[in-house]
């Protein structure tokens, strides 16, 4: 893909160069790579077991924990219908459409860490006209560099001082949030 002068962008390697504190994101370069994050989405393959959502009805039938669903449909079963932390009505379409916003919004913090021996991009704003009742202050993307997609988004509870947490390391903070 072409940057904004015309050269090869690669929004993986500015990532992590930007974990690895190597490189510092020019603000267009940061643009571009949250660009490139919105359109990543959940991956589409049906390779996530139900488990934590069984129970639920959802196209159709009822799941089993070993039903195996795509991970957009298990963290909007578990995030929006479960929990609630998306007003009532939102349906799944919403839900990825909601998280793209977020991504793309001036006011979100990014910030770049290790999770679970991972490298990370997350993205964090306030939750807003997004949050249900069963909700937070702060909606979280998290985006796994290595395979290029989502792997969560959710509202969290405990407050940005909430990402921190024993499986997460060397965060670093590439845009305050405001």
């Amino acid at each position: 893909m072409l940057g904004p002068r015309g050269q090869f962008f690669d929004a993986g390697r500015f990532m992590l160069e930007a974990a690895n504190k190597t490189r510092q994101l020019a603000e267009e370069e940061l643009r571009e790579v949250l660009e490139s994050v919105a359109r990543a989405r959940f991956d589409p393959e049906p390779n996530t077991p139900a488990r934590g959502v069984s129970g639920i009805y959802w196209q159709g039938r009822r799941l089993n924990a070993a039903d195996r669903i795509t991970s957009g449909e298990r963290h909007y079963l578990r995030h929006v219908v479960i929990r609630e932390e998306w007003p009532a009505g939102t349906t799944l379409e919403d839900y990825i459409r909601s998280i793209s916003e977020v991504i793309l919004d001036d006011r979100s913090g990014v910030f770049t860490s290790l999770y679970q021996g991972r490298w990370q991009l997350g993205i964090i704003r306030r939750s807003e006209s997004l949050r249900g009742i069963g909700g937070a202050e702060w909606v979280v993307i998290e985006y796994r560099i290595d395979i290029g997609y989502w792997t969560t988004a959710y509202q969290l509870q405990a407050g940005v001082e909430g990402l921190m947490v024993p499986a997460r390391e060397e965060l670093l903070w590439l845009r305050q949030p405001k």
